[in-house]
């Protein structure tokens, strides 16, 4: 099973936001808005309190490239708008390599740094008992 959890608020600069023209800070919208659209992931870019973001879950049986497409438009949304700060957690139960690990992917200043998420790896038993009760 596939289970992906992701946010990102999407800011244009990490910099003083009075460091850039309400040109350029258009332009860097207009390209966001470009690569959600032409992501084809169903991304929709959301409003609250005027600050834009985008959201994502994803739960299915079996991995697919919609997976690796939303991190990637995540990552190219981060280094376009360098101020946008977010994270996606992901679980695969099918990955060989990271199986009973959460693979973390933190996005702010225009990178995204992956690291194995500490807090719930392994999540058996760390957040899923090892043994079944049978009463």
């Amino acid at each position: 099973m596939i289970e992906l959890h992701g946010w990102l608020s999407i800011q244009e600069t990490y910099e003083d936001e009075d460091s850039l023209s309400p040109k350029e800070i258009d332009e860097i919208m207009r390209k966001v808005k470009e690569i959600v659209s032409n992501s084809g992931c169903g991304i929709e870019i959301k409003c609250v309190n005027g600050t834009p973001f985008v959201n994502t879950l994803i739960c299915s049986n079996h991995r697919t490239s919609g997976v690796d497409d939303i991190i990637e438009v995540y990552k190219n949304i981060s280094k376009t708008a360098t101020g946008s700060y977010g994270v996606i957690y992901l679980r695969d139960d099918e990955d060989d390599e990271h199986y009973n690990e959460i693979q973390k992917y933190v996005f702010k200043r225009g990178t995204c740094i992956y690291k194995i998420d500490e807090d719930f790896s392994p999540c058996i038993p760390t957040i899923e008992s090892d043994t079944v009760n049978h009463q």
